[in-house]
C-alpha cells in the first residue's frame, strides 16, 4: 500500500472518533465531578461546624445564669461531647471550641450599663492559632465584638467553633474556588435565668 492510500485511509476512517472525544472530555467531566464532590463536603463541614456551635452555646445558656448553677464538670462534658456530635470531623484535632460567659455591667455606677465583660472562658481543641473573636489576653470587654450593649446584669453566652478545612482532593482546588482555610461559626443565646453565677468548681476539674 503507498503512502498516499495509506493517508487517505486515515483521513476517511471514522472508528476512533467517539475514544478521542472521551478522552477529551475526560478531564473535564473529572473536574467538574471532584468541584461537585468537593463543594458537598464543603457544606456539610460548614453545617456540622455551625450545629456544634449552636448546641454548645445552648447547652452553657441553660444553666449558666441558673439557680442550679453550671459546674466545671458539667463544662468539660459538654467540650467532650465535641468528638462525638462533629463526627466525621476531628475538631478536637483540627479545631477550637471557645465558650463565653458575658455580663452586661455600669462602671461609672450611673446606673446604666456601659460595657459588655467577660466573666469567664473555657477551651478546648487543637486548632490554638484560631482567631479568638472575643476575649484576648489584654481585654476582657467585647461591647464591639457583639454589635449591641447588654442590659445591666444581662448573662450572654456566647461560643465559638474553628475548624481547619481539610479538602478531600488536592488544596489547589480549594485556593481555585478561595475556599477560607479556618471555618469560624459563632452562636450566643441569653442565659436561661435572670441571674449570672460563677461556674460551680468541682474537685478534680480545675
Amino acid at each position: 500500500m503507498s503512502f498516499s492510500r495509506l493517508v487517505l485511509r486515515l483521513r476517511t476512517c471514522r472508528s476512533g472518533v467517539s475514544a478521542v472525544e472521551f478522552a477529551l472530555a475526560l478531564p473535564f467531566f473529572l473536574a467538574l465531578m471532584g468541584s461537585g464532590v468537593e463543594m458537598a463536603w464543603l457544606m456539610m463541614t460548614n453545617h456540622k461546624v455551625l450545629r456544634l456551635t449552636t448546641m454548645t452555646a445552648d447547652l452553657v445558656a441553660r444553666d449558666g445564669a441558673s439557680t442550679s448553677r453550671l459546674s466545671e464538670s458539667q463544662i468539660y462534658d459538654i467540650l467532650s461531647a465535641m468528638d462525638v456530635s462533629a463526627k466525621p470531623l476531628d475538631i478536637r484535632g483540627r479545631g477550637r471550641v471557645i465558650i463565653s460567659a458575658v455580663l452586661g455591667e455600669d462602671t461609672n455606677s450611673d446606673g446604666a450599663p456601659d460595657v459588655n465583660r467577660i466573666k469567664w472562658q473555657r477551651f478546648d481543641g487543637g486548632l490554638t492559632t484560631a482567631p479568638r473573636l472575643i476575649g484576648c489576653v489584654t481585654s476582657s470587654t467585647v461591647t464591639a465584638a457583639l454589635d449591641r450593649q447588654l442590659r445591666l446584669a444581662e448573662p450572654l453566652f456566647h461560643a465559638q467553633v474553628s475548624y481547619t478545612y481539610q479538602p478531600i482532593f488536592a488544596q489547589k482546588l480549594v485556593a481555585w474556588f478561595n475556599i477560607p482555610a479556618t471555618v469560624t461559626r459563632t452562636a450566643a443565646y441569653r442565659g436561661r435565668g435572670a441571674i449570672f453565677h460563677p461556674i460551680l468548681s468541682v474537685n478534680g476539674y480545675p
